[in-house]
């Protein structure tokens, strides 16, 4: 693992490297996903870009496994200066290795961010990405709040959806989620399968419905969650449940129908990364997901529990040309507006725009 320590002599080739993506992880999620998809994106660019994880949760935390797997050069910041306060090594570290640009992603690494470029005095560039498309509950609601209304402290903002851009009363960019379809194939299997987080904002009450309703097809969920339990007390027998995936890309040549059943959402990277390798996406039309789906054309959309069992029925009743038809528009969709090759250079001309 390429570990820095700020006391290290000579100084850490990791934070050395001029751009740097910040984030606080505990689990591997959607922000983890597009982190990880960033940095292959920008060194496929020639960046000089390192990942700078806030603290480590657990001894083997997801992204860190991912991040060597790729060979993505990282820190994790807690470590590094054990004995200060994370405002303090965050200051410290910028003071000292003058990076030209923090990408935050995430309130924690936000506002921590903001702070600490504005302290060090230095002509360090602060931008922010702004993912979730729910709204957060209890104390988390406080610093998303908190995170939205210093927006106009940072240098630039980004948005993966128009609905998370309005949600922030500053000018906001918004920029197309992505991922790296060079090393997505065009390959599905037969499974209609739930993937992402158990909880609420998922909607994954609501395929446990639309499987009851199927009894005659065989559904499969991939994800844990604060739902986990409950869910399984009322499942049908038509649900296989699978938990948590670290290495999805071994599971995704299974799948041949991706359900997304979301109440809030912003575009989901699970959605991209199925569609990419044909796999046909049913969505609710929320977040960015009516952009990404065009009705009939390289998928569907389905505003209820209802409207879902209507599709994947009038599926099954489609000609394998039509189905193969759609499953190539969605992958043609991915990679001519959502791929790292369509997205990166957009996000690097706002880089080198002048402070």
């Amino acid at each position: 693992m390429k570990l820095a320590t700020l006391n290290s002599l000579p100084p850490c080739v990791a934070l050395e490297h001029h751009l740097w993506l910040l984030i606080d992880s505990r689990v591997f999620g959607g922000i983890e996903s597009h982190v990880l998809q960033l940095a292959q994106g920008l060194q496929l660019h020639q960046q000089s870009v390192v990942v700078v994880i806030l603290r480590r949760y657990q001894s083997d935390t997801p992204l860190l496994q991912k991040l060597s797997e790729t060979d993505i050069p990282f820190c994790i910041l807690a470590d590094a200066a054990p004995q200060r306060s994370l405002n303090q090594a965050l200051l410290a570290a910028l003071r000292h290795y003058q990076p030209h640009l923090v990408h935050a992603h995430g309130y924690k690494a936000s506002l921590l961010s903001r702070l600490a470029v504005k302290r060090s005095g230095l002509p360090i560039r602060q931008f922010t990405t702004y993912h979730a498309g729910e709204t957060p509950a209890g104390r988390v609601k406080l610093y998303d709040w908190c995170d939205r209304y210093t927006a106009f402290l940072s240098h630039h903002s980004l948005s993966v959806s128009n609905d998370i851009a309005r949600k922030v009363p500053f000018h906001t960019t918004r920029l197309n989620n992505f991922v790296d379809t060079d090393k997505l194939t065009f390959k599905y299997g037969e499974q209609i399968a739930f993937v992402g987080r158990l909880s609420p904002e998922k909607g994954p009450d609501r395929m446990i419905a639309i499987a009851a309703s199927l009894p005659e097809m065989m559904f499969d969920v991939y994800g844990d969650g604060v739902c986990y339990t409950d869910l399984l007390a009322q499942s049908p027998s038509n649900i296989r449940w699978h938990g948590h995936q670290t290495h999805m890309h071994t599971i995704w040549p299974n799948i041949g129908i991706l359900i997304l059943c979301s109440r809030a959402e912003g575009l989901p990277l699970a959605a991209l990364e199925a569609m990419a390798q044909g796999i046909l996406v049913i969505a609710s039309p929320v977040g960015e997901l009516p952009t990404l789906i065009q009705h009939g054309l390289n998928g569907f959309l389905a505003d209820s529990e209802q409207a879902f069992c209507d599709v994947l029925q009038h599926w099954q009743t489609l000609p394998q040309t039509k189905q193969q038809t759609l499953r190539l528009a969605a992958r043609e969709s991915v990679l001519a507006h959502y791929s790292s090759s369509a997205v990166i250079p957009q996000l690097l001309t706002h880089y080198q725009k002048p402070i």
